[in-house]
Order: structure tokens, then sequence, then C-alpha cells
């Protein structure tokens, strides 16, 4: 009797925290709900967050914190979202390939799979760039004299294990070229080390330059995509100039792991419709945001795609 009354007090509990957690759902969300940015203000993440989230807003009915967490390119609020609690009112930016190649290349307090992926926003490939001035009117021009100057040009990136880093250490291995390269804490301030002259080039992604090309302050080298990018139309890829370099960064967000699965889609759903709102979309073009949307399943699969590829080039060269 005694084993009875103790099961039947566990299945209560069980039943009983159920309860609660689709409670929970069906009222989510009842307080601010914190979007957590790993990257510096004014990058590329950063601003996607702020332009979109005050329409995902009005779609679920609550305030959305846009806070940034920079740090270790990204690691430090990546470690941050995996600790937090999965309750549906946290969720943090998840860009490739940082977020999957850090805990390939060195031990880490978090994995993918502390993650729980709920929509993609952006994909932006990644370019090589220089100011105006610079004396490198091309991509041979760069490669040549880097030739001649081995460890000698400096590089700048968005961090160590990124997608900018990732490309401009197999353009090295592909050339036989050795460049210094520079990290910086995200896009905005590898942006102002480029236009102030700080380093001879910058690994940055299409979107984040467009504006400095479109001033005249920035010359584009090339476009590390399979073809061209039409904020950029008259750029040749790296392909087209001969190098194999295919680089970018997906803009995503996702929850802690364990956060309610209804909670999960109904944010992705209202990212979508955001998405699909005119003045969003007039906004995001003035913006030069490159958008692809994907949702809960689909960005995790591409996540641990990402993750498979990041393995192999890995194993093949360490950085």
């Amino acid at each position: 009797m005694m084993r009875l009354v103790k099961g039947m007090g566990v299945i209560l509990t069980i039943v009983l925290l159920f309860s609660v957690v689709a409670l929970g759902a069906a009222n989510w969300p009842s307080k601010p709900i914190t979007m957590q940015v790993a990257w510096s203000a004014g990058g590329g993440s950063d601003i996607t967050a702020r332009l979109l989230m005050p329409y995902v807003e009005e779609i679920i009915g609550g305030s959305i914190i846009v806070v940034n967490r920079p740090g270790a390119g990204g690691e430090i609020g990546f470690t941050e979202l995996a600790k937090a609690a999965p309750d549906g009112y946290y969720f943090g930016w998840t860009n490739t390939p940082n977020s999957v190649a850090f805990p390939i290349a060195r031990e880490t307090n978090y994995q993918i799979e502390d993650f729980a992926p709920v929509a993609n926003v952006i994909y932006d490939p990644g370019v090589l760039v220089v100011r105006t001035d610079s004396p490198y009117q091309t991509l041979e021009d760069f490669i040549a004299d880097a030739r001649q100057k081995p460890n000698t040009l400096t590089v700048g990136n968005s961090g160590i294990g990124g997608d900018d880093y990732i490309a401009v250490a197999t353009l090295e291995n592909m050339t036989g070229i050795s460049v210094n390269q520079v990290p910086f804490e995200g896009a905005a301030p590898n942006i102002t080390a480029v236009l102030g002259g700080h380093v001879s080039a910058g690994a940055i992604n299409a979107s984040e330059v467009k504006p400095y090309v479109e001033s005249g302050q920035m010359r584009v080298l090339g476009v590390m995509d399979t073809e061209r990018c039409h904020l950029i139309p008259d750029v040749p890829t790296f392909r087209e100039l001969g190098y194999d370099v295919v680089s970018g960064s997906a803009r995503g967000f996702s929850a802690p792991a364990g956060t309610p699965r209804e909670i999960v889609e109904k944010m992705a759903a209202a990212v979508e419709q955001a998405m699909q709102n005119p003045d969003f979309l007039k906004k995001a073009e003035e913006a030069f945001l490159l958008l692809k949307f994907m949702g809960p399943d689909e960005y995790q699969a591409y996540l641990f795609e990402v993750r498979d590829t990041i393995q192999a080039l890995y194993d093949q060269n360490p950085w």
C-alpha cells in the first residue's frame, strides 16, 4: 500500500509539473524577455536584433530587452545563454560559425546541445575589405604583397574561430601566404580599425561594410560566396578569382535547452511573421540586411551541419 501511495505521489508531482509548464507557456510572455547579443553594439547582429524585435514585441504582446554581452568572440554570451533558465524569458544570438566552432577548437563551458534553436534571421557572406586609399586594388594585389612580406600584413576579424578568422586561415593555407590576424569584439571595432588604417585589411561581412563602400571609404577585394552579392554586384567572388573560399555568418538566435517547445514555436512564428512586415522589410533593406529565415528544426539541422563541416576543417588544419 505504501509503495502504491508513493507511486501515486510521484505521478501526481509529474502531472502538476507538466501542468505548470503548460500554463506558463500558455500565458507567455508575462514579463519582459531578454534578447542577448554576444557582440558589441553597432555590429550586424546588434543592428538586426534592434530593428526586428520591436515588430516581434507587437506580435507576442510583450517587451523584449536587447542586451549586449561581448567578449571572446561571442563565447561569453554563448556560455551565459547555455546557463540561463529555460523558462522562455532568455534568448541569445548563436551565430555561425562562432557558436559551433569554439567547442571544437578548445574546451568551453557550453556545447550546441545546450541550445534550443529558435530562428535564423540573416545569412551574410564574408568579404575582404581595405580602406579606399589602400595600395591594394585587387585581391591578387593583396596576396602578392603578402607573399613578399610574410607575417607582416594584418587582417582584422571578429574573433578567433569565427567565420572571418576561418576564411582568412583557409586563404593562407590555399595560397601559402602568412598574415597576422587581429581579433576584435565584433564587426564595429573591426571596421573602425580598417577605417583608421590600424590594419592592412578587414575580413568582415558584406552587409556590415556596404555603407562604407557606398560612401567611398572602403573597397571590397572579393566576396566569399558561391555567387556575387547583390549589395555589391560589381565585386567578384573569391571563386571567380581562383580561390575556393566560401564563408559567411548565419545570424539567428536560440533559447537555453529545455525551454518549452510551445514557447520556442511561438517565438519562431512571431519572428517569421515580423520578417514579412512591409515596414520592417523597408528598414531591413535600408540597413542592407540579407534576410534568410529558418525555423527551429531547419535552424537546428543547419547548426549541426556547420559543426560537422568545421570539425572536418579543424581535423585537417587546427587553429
